[in-house]
C-alpha cells in the first residue's frame, strides 16, 4: 500500500442545519430463482459450482420475468414502501433513480416510475447512474436537497442486471441478481447522517466497465440485424479485481478514517459495517482492513448475487426488518464502485 501514488483529499465538513432521515425501506426480489448448477448446465460450461460459489460468494440469484423492464423491477419495492409507510406519491418532492441501463437511455427510467405510481404531480424525478456507488452517491444529494427545503424524497435502486451479461464468462455470469430497494427520506430534527466522503481513482478505470452497444458493434458482421446481434448480451466487461487489491484495502482505510473524523466517532463506535458486496472476497477484506469481524456486518450475496446499486439499500432493509439495526446504531455504509469510483457514509438509526 505505501507504494501507492494516489492522494485522497481531507474531508470538509458539511454546513447542513436542516437534517434527513429514512422514514420507511422496502425490498424486492423475483421469484424467479437460478442456481449455479443451471447456469452451467444451460450454458454448456465446465466450471464447478461449488468452486464458483467459494471463489465468487454467489450460489443462487433471482431473475426478473422476461416481460418485466427496470421500471417494474424498482415499482415493486417503491410501491411496497410508500404503501406500508401510507404515503401518497403525490406527496412527493423528487424521485431518485438507480439502476443499470434502465428502460431506455432517454427518458430517464425515474419518468416511468413516476407515471406506474400514478403520479398526478409534475415532480422532479431523474435517474443518477455510476454503477455501485450511486446509491451512496444519491443520499448525499439527497441530504443537500431536504437540506435547502424539500419535504420527502423516494430513492429506488436496482432493477434488472442479468440480462445483459455474459453468460460464458464466469466473472460475471455466475456474480449478478435481479432485485430492487425503496427509502423514504423525510426531515428530522436530528442529524442522522453523520459523515459522508466520496473519491474517483481513474486509475482503475477499466477494471469493470459497461460497455457502451455503440462501441460494441466496431468489428461485428454489419449484416447481423440488431436484435440478433450478441454484443446486447454482454455489457459488463470485468478485470481481475485482485489488480486494485492494494488500492481497495488503501481506500477502505482512508475512507474510513475520514469518515469518523467527520464524525467525530471512533471505529469502536460503529454498530455495524455494511458493504457493497462486490464479490465475497472484496467483502471479506473491505471488514478485515477495518478490523471489523463478518457478525459485525450483514451479507446477502450467496443467496441474491451483486446487486449493483440495490446492494446497501437490500442491506439496509434487511437489517431493519431482522433487527440487527435497531434505533440508536451508528452504522458505516462502505462502497467500491465501477471507475474506481466509491466512499462511504456513517448513519444514525
Amino acid at each position: 500500500m505505501s507504494n501507492l501514488k494516489v492522494y485522497f483529499p481531507k474531508n470538509k465538513r458539511k454546513n447542513i442545519s436542516r437534517f434527513c432521515k429514512i422514514l420507511h425501506s422496502a425490498s424486492f426480489f423475483p421469484k424467479n430463482t437460478l442456481t449455479n448448477e443451471e447456469i452451467i448446465k444451460n450454458n454448456s460450461l465446465s466450471f464447478k459450482s461449488n468452486i464458483i460459489e467459494k471463489t465468487v460468494g454467489v450460489k443462487t440469484r433471482h431473475v426478473a420475468d422476461e416481460s418485466y423492464d427496470d421500471s417494474d423491477v424498482l415499482l415493486k419495492s417503491a410501491k411496497k414502501c410508500l404503501d406500508m409507510y401510507s404515503f401518497c406519491p403525490d406527496n412527493l418532492s423528487r424521485i431518485i433513480v438507480n439502476k443499470y441501463y434502465g428502460d431506455n437511455l432517454l427518458p430517464m427510467t425515474a419518468s416511468r416510475l413516476q407515471g406506474k405510481l400514478e403520479s398526478n404531480v409534475a415532480m422532479h424525478s431523474f435517474d443518477v447512474d455510476g454503477g455501485i456507488s450511486s446509491f451512496l452517491h444519491s443520499v448525499d444529494l439527497i441530504s443537500r436537497y431536504i437540506s435547502t427545503g424539500d419535504e420527502y424524497i423516494l430513492l429506488s435502486s436496482g432493477g434488472i442486471h442479468t440480462k445483459l451479461i455474459n453468460k460464458k464468462d464466469p466473472r460475471v455470469a455466475f456474480l449478478f441478481g435481479d432485485a430492487s430497494a425503496s427509502l423514504l427520506f423525510g426531515v428530522s430534527e436530528k442529524q442522522h447522517i453523520l459523515a459522508s466522503y466520496f473519491y474517483s481513482n481513474y486509475e482503475y478505470y477499466d477494471l469493470a466497465t459497461s460497455v457502451s452497444p455503440l462501441n460494441a458493434i466496431d468489428g461485428t458482421d454489419e449484416t447481423v440485424p440488431l436484435e440478433k446481434s450478441t454484443y446486447i448480451y454482454d455489457t459488463y466487461k470485468m478485470d481481475n479485481w485482485k489488480k486494485a487489491e492494494d488500492f481497495y484495502r488503501e481506500a477502505t482505510a482512508q475512507v474510513a478514517d475520514n469518515l469518523l473524523q467527520e464524525s467525530g466517532l471512533k471505529m469502536n463506535d460503529i454498530d455495524l459495517v455494511l458493504v457493497t458486496e462486490n464479490n465475497k472476497k472484496i467483502w471479506e477484506l473491505t471488514l478485515e482492513t477495518l478490523g471489523v469481524s463478518q457478525d459485525k456486518s450483514i451479507s446477502l450475496l450467496n443467496d441474491c448475487g451483486n446487486t449493483m446499486s440495490a446492494m446497501l439499500p437490500l442491506l439496509i432493509d434487511k437489517g431493519i426488518k431482522s433487527g440487527k439495526i435497531v434505533e440508536g446504531m451508528n452504522v458505516m455504509m462502505i462502497s467500491h464502485g465501477e471507475g474506481i469510483s466509491g466512499g462511504g457514509i456513517i448513519y444514525k438509526f
